[in-house]
């Protein structure tokens, strides 16, 4: 429009010093949400996901001293059960956790599946992600559990070390038997488990379903309790802790 464009090296239609300082804010903003994005632990584990099973997930579950392994078989041979599947993993864990407001932990795990002869048959990688809390407790024994992501691990476990950089890192295995039930027609999972590293003494049962709604959960919390009556499991068997904090108290204690 005949103006000049620029007088003695200085732009005279543009205020150089304003967009300099929108600019340094606006790359403070970028470099804080880049920042927040690489502190946060499920943005990470997002950001290197590939085939991502981005559901909530709800369990009750309860989890018991077994002492011996044959009573399993009253649950199993119950006139209410139905056995659906049963199989045997040989499953190694890796948690990554992590010192947030949230107590995240990233569990990275191998399940080995054994065939009848012992041998391993199959292999799978998996990640999950918690938190440490529980949601609620019912009958002060059964527990609503949070699982808030989960993905094939696709790639090794050196990989995930190197890339989130825990606060801390705990090994655990165990061989676990796992039969698929229903009982009175809803489905449950049963686990027989012994932790071999770090080494706990006792056997455990763990009884656990997925649950949708608060009302599901408590009548699912009732069967649970049921179930636990017809193995012979007392209230006193129950255990609160999960195996990493039990396994951790052993190398502790």
């Amino acid at each position: 429009h005949g103006k000049f464009l620029m007088k003695d090296r200085q732009l005279t239609t543009l205020d150089e010093a304003a967009i300099a300082r929108e600019a340094a804010a606006f790359a403070t903003e970028v470099g804080q949400f880049l920042s927040e994005r690489e502190e946060n632990t499920l943005s990470k584990l997002i950001a290197v996901g590939i085939d991502v099973e981005r559901s909530e997930s709800f369990e009750v579950q309860i989890k018991a001293v077994l002492d011996d392994p044959s009573q399993i078989e009253n649950l199993l041979s119950h006139e209410y059960v139905d056995v659906i599947r049963a199989v045997h993993y040989r499953q190694y864990d890796s948690y990554f956790i992590f010192n947030d407001a949230e107590g995240s932990r990233v569990r990275y795990r191998e399940d080995d599946g054994i065939d009848s002869t012992g041998n391993v048959a199959s292999v799978r990688m998996r990640l999950t992600y918690t938190s440490a809390t529980k949601e609620r407790a019912f009958h002060d024994t059964i527990l609503l559990s949070h699982s808030r992501f989960i993905a094939p691990a696709s790639h090794p476990l050196r990989f995930y070390e190197e890339y989130f950089k825990a606060s801390e890192e705990r090994q655990l295995q165990k061989e676990r038997r796992r039969w698929h039930i229903h009982y009175q027609g809803t489905l449950f999972y049963v686990n027989l488990d012994r932790v071999t590293e770090p080494a706990l003494d006792d056997l455990y049962i763990e009884i656990k379903a997925r649950t949708w709604s608060q009302k599901d959960a408590e009548n699912k919390a009732d069967m649970i309790r049921e179930m636990m009556a017809i193995i012979g499991v007392e209230s006193t068997d129950v255990v609160h802790q999960d195996y990493l904090d039990m396994a951790k108290n052993e190398i502790t204690g």
